[in-house]
């Protein structure tokens, strides 16, 4: 696909914080989520940077860690990105600053320009299509000069995402009319059903003038604190981040923008928030997801994952059954989201060898 001007100009800041609670045992301390393998060949991050090229070029495209997970991404990035191209957070502080201070490090790298800020961990299978809308986005944060947020059509009325409300036609957009954060469920039906909202997957395109003007006017405290710390030495860093205590980037500053557009995405989308999500990414062959080393006979709607034991599944149905090697999960799909309750219950038993 040929890069467009405002394309070949712009840069990708990839967030890939969060240690991944919901995916364990397979995601770790040491083994973050972006990490994680749905086809055993290549990770989440891999996926995330080549989907971009070649819209957006290799040196131009970044990714956002914590410190604590430094090590693991400077090995998985290589070959695949600049070196210098991983920004190191020291501690993790939430989209808004994580946005704010990575957009700050890319402008004193690359001057002014638009940057796309997208999460490292969706699983998207159509890399074509996604270019083809990031594109759209890219030119209309330039034209517009606007932050631009893609959404995605719902498939399902959903509580535990957000949504955005569809507005005025603009350019190859609209204007997004308001924000709805996580809505009961009967609201998220009602909201499907009208046909005029769509998920708000955080997925924000801004030029660094724009996102500059947006912290001055709802949030100065954040600009001028991610614009001393991109010049701040890292002997001192860890301390003056430490320091920082904002909210969401979509709570800081999108529900409060009145500048704010949207463009609806034309490729397919998956929050693989869980092993649950990940039943439903990718499909439902036999109504099993098998991967490594597992077999299902006369069973229905399971997950098995195994990275080196075989293990098999006889007459069973909706189980997550995962072995990694130090650790196994058996547990009930619809226990997939409060996969936390097990992290927590490890910590609170001193298995900290286990996280």
């Amino acid at each position: 696909m040929a890069r467009t001007s405002a394309a070949g100009r712009a840069s990708v800041l990839i967030i890939a914080g969060g240690r991944g609670t919901r995916f364990w045992p397979a995601s770790r301390e040491s083994r973050p989520k972006p990490l994680f393998s749905i086809d055993g060949k290549t990770s989440l991050l891999a996926d995330t940077i080549e989907r971009h090229v070649p819209l957006i070029p290799r040196e131009r495209i970044f990714v956002l860690a914590a410190a604590v997970h430094q090590a693991p991404f400077r090995r998985a990035l290589r070959g695949l990105i600049p070196a210098d191209n991983l920004i190191v957070e020291p501690a993790a502080r939430g989209t808004a600053v994580a946005i704010a201070y990575g957009v700050a490090i890319i402008k004193r790298r690359l001057g002014n320009g638009v940057i796309a800020a997208v999460a490292a961990d969706h699983y998207i299978a159509t890399p074509a299509k996604y270019r083809r809308t990031l594109a759209e986005a890219i030119r209309l944060a330039a034209t517009h000069e606007s932050i631009v947020a893609i959404g995605i059509t719902p498939t399902r009325p959903e509580s535990g995402y957000g949504y955005q409300k569809i507005g005025p036609k603009v350019g190859a957009g609209f204007r997004i009319e308001k924000f709805v954060e996580k809505p009961a469920l009967a609201l998220a039906r009602r909201m499907v059903r009208s046909g005029r909202y769509l998920w708000n997957a955080s997925m924000f395109v801004v030029s660094t003038r724009t996102l500059a003007r947006e912290l001055a006017e709802h949030c100065p405290a954040l600009g001028i604190a991610a614009e001393r710390l991109a010049l701040t030495p890292r002997t001192k860093l860890a301390r003056a981040y430490r320091r920082l205590r904002f909210d969401s980037f979509d709570r800081v500053i999108m529900e409060k923008s009145t500048n704010v557009l949207g463009v609806r995405a034309r490729f397919s989308w998956h929050d693989v928030g869980s092993w649950d999500g990940l039943w439903g990414a990718v499909g439902k062959t036999g109504g099993n997801v098998l991967r490594g080393k597992a077999i299902a006979l006369d069973s229905e709607r399971v997950l098995a994952h195994s990275d080196s034991r075989l293990m098999v599944l006889f007459g069973v149905r909706d189980l997550i059954v995962v072995d990694a090697g130090d650790a196994i999960l058996v547990a009930h799909r619809e226990m997939s989201p409060h996969l936390r309750r097990v992290t927590e219950e490890l910590e609170r038993r001193g298995l900290q060898r286990y996280l």
